[in-house]
Formats: C-alpha cells, structure tokens, sequence
C-alpha cells in the first residue's frame, strides 16, 4: 500500500537541520586546511539539497535521495565525525518512509558502516560509533513516529470529510423532504381556491370569488415563507464551488462565461448570501438576457469586496422586479450594494464591506 507525503508542515522541514550543528562545529574548532573545509562544506550544500528534495516526495519515491545522502555521509566520514548527523538525517526518513522490517534492517546497515568506520577505517572521535549509533537509533524512532502521526492524520481527514458528505445528504434529504411536505399541502389547497374562485366567478359571485383569491394569495405567501424556512439551513458546497456550478449552468444556455480575479474568503454568512446573489443573477441572465457573453470578476479596495457580472445582451428598462430586489435586499442586510449599468449590456456590481457588520 502506497502513502503519500500529504502533512501540511513539511514545508518547515528545513528548521531539523538545527542538528547539522554536529558536522558544522569540527569545522570551525579543528584545523581544517581550506581545501578540506572547501569539501566539507560542498558536501554540506548538496547534503541539504537532498534532504529538502526528500522532504517533497513521497515515501515510495525517497529511496534515491537518501542512499545520496548516504554516500556524502560516507565520503566526509573520514574527514568530520560530526558526520554522525548526516546518518541520523537518513535513520530519520528510513523510519519515516519503509515497513518497520524493512527500516529495521536500513538502521542496522547504517550502524554497522558507521561501526566499520570507527573500528577498521579510523574516525577522530572515539566516541563515535557510541554516539552516533544511539542518535541514529532515536532519529529513526522519531522518523517512524512522524509516519504513524500522519497517517492518523490523513485517515482523521477521510473520517471529518466523511462526516461532512454524510451531513450534506442528510441535509439534502431534509429538505427534500419537508418542500415534499410544504407544497404537496400548498399545491393542493392552490388548486382548491383557483377551481372555487373560477365557479364563482362563472356566477357572477364576486365577493365570494374575490375572497377566494385573498385566501389564495394568503397561500403562498405562506408557502413561500416555510419553503424559505426549510431552505435556508442548506449548506452550499463554498464560493468556488457554486462559481464552477453557475459557469456550467451558463455554459449549457448557451453563454461563453468568463470568471476572473480572486474571490474573497469570507464567514460562512456573508458567503451564503454572495453565493445567493449571484445564482439569483446568473438566473436572470439565463431567463431574460439575449446575449451570448457572460463575465463574473471579482475586485476589492482596502475596505471593499465587488462583484460585476457583466452579459452583452439588450438591458433597456431593467426591473427590480427580476429578482434584483432580493439580491438588493440581501446585500443591504449586509452592508453592502448593488449598482446596475446599462450601457453596451448589463452591468450588476455587488459590493460587500469587508468588515461584517454587527448584529444589532
């Protein structure tokens, strides 16, 4: 089974390398020649490289840079015992990234080139093998723990996103549901008072009729209301999300879409409402523009979010009436405005403060 490297703080690998300090401080106490220091410290360059290389790949792949870090290990050995760093570096990503049979026996290789070194091939330190088998020992302990530690992180990750699909359904099927309840009842009662209010009137009972549609219209507004109720626990899928949604949707009317600029990150709020302004927006387009070009750009200023949502069909006598007085409404409750051109096409600017005003 193959793990990929997936931890967001391996872009902070680089503060392990504290423990070069091991290799790095022979070279400033002992009298090395400037040749010998001119190696030592090339070696040290690509060292590093390596070892950043390998804090990008994943586990199956980190095979090649570490035997490379394993050779310059080798090669500097006989001229700096701080060389004991450079082998914990590669005990630390043998236990990180191989079965503990298989690291088990890559850190007894290590020890025992390093015990080679200190017993037939001669090392300055005579502590060497003592330290240094100890060190690599533990760093690939710590290796095999940061293994364990990410996959538990990774599976608590499929668990939460889980957890979320499963409360998205759950959510959906409630809706479902209750506009199942709600309108199956309103619909019903709908076609009671219309069918009432038509034999009336072919009675010339205008009074009745006339209360017959008040009731009617009492209906749906109430209607209209519970199915705002129930559907505004939804919980849309983010901005990018319905933006990839709402481009499909104009895609499919027949509208060439353009998306561009960044769009905000903002509280989960004030989101649902932009989310809302610009699928009431795309609607209109789709219903009443006879254009063939979209374009939805996102903008700021130092205290201001903006959305323009530009189509390049005819825009003579634009009503509130089209949805925009919902959008206007919402916006409003939020601070924010809406400004509407009408010149080569149809131009809605949605503008949001930055700052979310407080709940009074």
């Amino acid at each position: 089974m193959t793990e990929e490297q997936t931890d967001p703080n391996q872009k902070h690998g680089w503060i392990y390398l504290f423990n070069l300090g091991f290799y790095i401080l022979p070279m400033v106490l002992f009298p090395y020649s400037w040749e010998q220091i001119a190696v030592l410290s090339v070696a040290l360059v690509a060292f590093v490289a390596l070892y950043l290389y390998c804090f990008q790949l994943p586990p199956q792949r980190m095979w090649l840079p570490i035997i490379g870090m394993f050779v310059i290990a080798c090669l500097v050995t006989p001229l700096n015992s701080g060389s004991i760093a450079l082998f914990s570096y590669v005990g630390f990503f043998v236990g990180f990234a191989y079965r503990w049979r298989i690291a088990l026996f890559a850190v007894i290789g290590v020890i025992a080139t390093m015990a080679m070194f200190h017993f037939w091939w001669g090392v300055g330190w005579d502590l060497f093998i003592h330290y240094g088998s100890v060190i690599v020992i533990t760093v690939a302990i710590f290796g095999r723990v940061e293994r364990l530690r990410q996959r538990y992180a990774r599976e608590k990750q499929r668990s939460e996103d889980e957890i979320e699909r499963l409360a998205k359904n759950v959510e959906r099927e409630r809706i479902a549901r209750d506009l199942h309840d709600i309108l199956g009842h309103t619909l019903s009662s709908i076609i009671l008072k219309s069918d009432l209010a038509k034999a009336q009137l072919s009675k010339q009972q205008y009074a009745e009729a006339e209360q017959q549609l008040a009731e009617l219209s009492d209906i749906a507004r109430q209607s209209l209301s519970q199915v705002r109720q129930s559907v505004s626990g939804y919980q849309h899928g983010g901005l990018v999300l319905e933006l990839k949604r709402l481009e499909h949707r104009l895609h499919d009317a027949g509208f060439q879409t353009a998306i561009s600029g960044l769009p905000p990150q903002i509280e989960k709020t004030r989101e649902t409402a932009l989310v809302l302004a610009l699928t009431e927006l795309v609607t209109n387009i789709i219903r009443h523009s006879k254009g063939q070009n979209c374009e939805i750009h996102f903008d700021e200023t130092s205290d201001t979010y903006m959305v323009r949502v530009v189509d390049n069909g005819e825009c003579e006598g634009v009503k509130e009436g089209n949805g925009l007085s919902g959008v206007s409404k919402r916006l409003k409750e939020l601070g924010g405005s809406v400004d509407i051109a009408n010149n080569r096409g149809c131009a809605v600017t949605l503008m949001l403060p930055k700052q979310a005003r407080e709940a009074v």
